[in-house]
């Protein structure tokens, strides 16, 4: 558990209670007994969420003091995780934070855990900035507007872009804003939502649909990143045979939208469960690489000739799978790194790559997916809850990142709710 720095109390009065009350908090699952607090009075703090409860007329109902409750020990204060320094993340009582001119305030409903947080934890992410609150990936909605905000309504429900490009640069102009080199990103160099409320800037603001829950909303990230690689870097065409290396969450999304595209889908991983997975999002063909060689295997299913494309999606410490990549295409076939690497070293089979024109392509984030992710998942032609395994409580985020790093119960994308 994260450690949770509490809200100050003060010694109970000797006549401060009339009786001591006990009763199970819903939060904990812990017996409970009234406390006091200097403001609220006769009160009681959840050990989990560190949230402070008064009671009902019968003394055993409780009452939620929320953000927006008139007598809130937290009226002005969010709770967040805070990562001061690589594995260093602290659960902390902070004021929430104000929005400037031309942004605005958001009540997070759900953040997604991505690889990328699970680097920037570690400490592999250069251009991370400490102490930060990570989280990239979310959604909630809309309450408090900056000055000069005039096109957002407040309660708007939304996903956010946390890549803030300049706007104004030539990558910006020529609709390239994943390269923009002044650009800013939320929960990696500005703080992000690990936590009950993100400040953002208004242009980043994505409206939802109700027909996208707070969870599906969250991914909307992790799916765009997967379309940018998938339909303008891989460029795959009907018919086409992609492998996809990788089936974490992107791969999972990469998979749904090569389907879409009527391509063939060959799936490569070590993980049973995700395999499974896969095949329940009808992917075609599956390789287990803990029992086979994934190059000789793609070649047998392609009659010896290679993969039109091949998109890496695993990257991590390993240096085996650019290769693979490359090895598993036919002669004038794409390969798409898509995988977060550690290292900038990386073996090539450069004569092959010349000799055959094979191509290898990078592919960075997710530009001017947002909108066209979200109408596939609202009119049913993506289904995106399969890859939601977990959704846990703010105060469980160290749990979701164990339950990452070592591929715990299933798990693909888990989900905060920092509410």
């Amino acid at each position: 558990m994260v450690p949770i720095r509490p809200a100050p109390m003060r010694p109970i009065p000797a006549s401060g209670l009339p009786r001591v009350t006990t009763f199970s908090c819903k939060r904990c699952f812990r017996e409970r007994r009234e406390s006091y607090h200097p403001t609220l009075g006769p009160a009681t703090v959840c050990e989990v969420s560190s949230k402070w409860y008064t009671f009902g007329e019968n003394r055993r109902t409780l009452r939620h003091n929320s953000l927006h409750g008139a007598s809130s020990l937290r009226e002005h204060v969010s709770l967040s995780a805070v990562l001061h320094a690589p594995r260093k993340l602290v659960l902390e009582e902070r004021p929430t934070p104000q929005p400037g001119r031309g942004e605005v305030l958001v009540e997070v409903d759900a953040c997604a855990m991505c690889g990328s947080d699970i680097h920037l934890y570690e400490g592999h992410f250069i251009r991370a900035k400490f102490p930060v609150i990570p989280g990239h990936e979310f959604a909630g909605r809309v309450v408090a507007l900056g000055p000069d905000v005039e096109d957002i309504e407040l309660n708007t429900k939304a996903c956010i872009e946390n890549h803030v490009a300049c706007g104004t640069c030539d990558y910006c102009k020529s609709g390239r804003e994943n390269l923009c080199r002044g650009a800013r990103s939320i929960g990696f160099n500005v703080d992000g939502a690990y936590s009950q409320h993100v400040v953002a800037p208004a242009k980043c603001v994505i409206p939802l649909p109700e027909e996208i829950d707070d969870a599906m909303g969250a991914v909307m990230q992790t799916l765009g990143t997967a379309y940018h690689a998938v339909m303008t870097r891989a460029r795959i065409e009907k018919g086409e045979t992609v492998v996809i290396m990788g089936l974490g969450p992107v791969g999972l999304c990469a998979l749904s939208i090569a389907k879409m595209a009527e391509a063939r889908a060959i799936v490569v991983d070590e993980v049973a469960d995700r395999l499974k997975v896969a095949h329940r999002m009808c992917a075609d063909e599956s390789i287990n690489i803990s029992n086979a060689d994934p190059i000789e295997e793609v070649r047998e299913l392609t009659n010896g000739h290679g993969a039109d494309a091949v998109l890496e999606i695993v990257g991590g410490g390993q240096k085996k799978t650019i290769r693979q990549a490359i090895k598993m295409l036919r002669r004038g076939g794409r390969a798409v790194a898509v995988g977060s690497f550690e290292s900038e070293e990386c073996p090539v089979p450069i004569l092959e790559l010349q000799d055959q024109e094979k191509d290898l392509i990078g592919s960075r984030g997710h530009p001017n997916t947002f909108r066209v992710c979200i109408e596939l998942v609202a009119t049913g032609k993506i289904d995106v809850r399969p890859i939601i395994t977990h959704i846990l409580p703010l105060e469980m985020v160290e749990r979701g990142i164990q339950l990452m790093r070592e591929r715990q119960e299933g798990a693909i994308k888990i989900i905060l709710a920092p509410q």
